[in-house]
């Protein structure tokens, strides 16, 4: 199946009448796992990617042309649609045009454009904050631009519900599809009635990312509601980690080696991506200090 054949299948399913169960990808294997298993469409997340290329945390230290190189390496074998979370388009409007151009030209077939402030702040006291609407429309009609006739579909993602409510939510998702976006990307949505109300008042096919498990597993539920894909989230490649180091472990065991004590399931990923680490630099690097001294000189 060529790119064109993929791309037309994920713009089928964002103008059908179902919702599509999209699955975790992170490198080639595992989008051949996703294809044998019959996956349609594949999520390249920023988290995924940050942790497969760099082994680091979700802090947007990954490189444009790093996750243009991942996203290359899984086009190259997939059969699935693979949508790319390309975060903030990695700067401003314009850095979103070649963002999409970059994307595009590898074979990605669609993705997520969000309206958060990234990457965070200096003095920042929350580090998820969200850009005006009126830059988040204007991200949205420069990748508009970009994509041109490539049939690559561009989603408006939005975390706002988080910060802003229903009301809020809705009035950037109103922006966004003016701005011309092929649909909307909703992440972390769990309450039926937030999921009710939207879709009354939007018009464009809706993705979700995460939630309640009781709210993915209703598929007739959400098709019903306007959602035209959802994914749980990106488990599956967190799980894979655990199963590869348990198999070395066991191995090493095997073979006679000493092996450190286990570490908990639940604090594993957080070790292997350095997760105490970075927060440290965040501390070191992003706060400011009292009487304006630099991190080295107040210690």
């Amino acid at each position: 199946m060529n790119v064109n054949e993929r791309r037309n299948r994920l713009r089928q399913i964002l103008q059908g009448r179902d919702c599509v169960l999209a699955s975790s990808v992170g490198d080639p294997l595992s989008a051949r796992i996703g294809d044998e298993l019959g996956v349609q469409v594949g999520v390249l997340g920023g988290s995924v990617a940050s942790l497969a290329v760099l082994g680091a945390p979700d802090l947007i230290v990954l490189t444009l042309s790093e996750l243009v190189e991942q996203a290359r390496r899984i086009t190259r074998v997939a059969r699935l649609s693979l949508l790319v979370d390309a975060d903030h388009g990695y700067g401003n409007a314009l850095n979103v045009m070649r963002t999409v151009e970059e994307l595009q030209n590898v074979g990605v077939c669609g993705i997520s454009i969000e309206d958060t402030l990234l990457p965070r702040a200096y003095g920042a006291p929350d580090p998820f904050q969200l850009i005006t609407v009126e830059e988040g429309a204007d991200k949205i009609r420069a990748a508009v631009r970009a994509r041109g006739d490539s049939g690559m579909a561009i989603l408006a993602r939005t975390s706002a519900l988080a910060l802003e409510g229903v009301d809020g939510t809705l009035r950037r998702l109103r922006a966004y599809e003016q701005a011309g976006a092929d649909g909307l990307f909703i992440p972390g949505l769990s309450q039926r009635a937030d999921l009710d109300r939207i879709a009354q008042e939007v018009r464009l096919p809706i993705v979700l990312g995460g939630g309640s498990a009781d709210l993915l597993g209703d598929s007739a539920y959400l098709a019903s509601r306007g959602v035209r894909i959802c994914f749980s989230g990106h488990r599956p490649y967190a799980e894979a980690a655990r199963a590869f180091h348990d198999a070395v472990r066991a191995e090493r065991e095997r073979l006679g080696c000493a092996m450190p004590e286990p570490i908990a399931p639940a604090a594993l990923m957080d070790r292997l991506s350095r997760t105490t680490l970075y927060d440290q630099y965040v501390a070191d690097y992003l706060a400011p200090k009292p009487g304006g001294k630099s991190a080295a000189g107040a210690r």
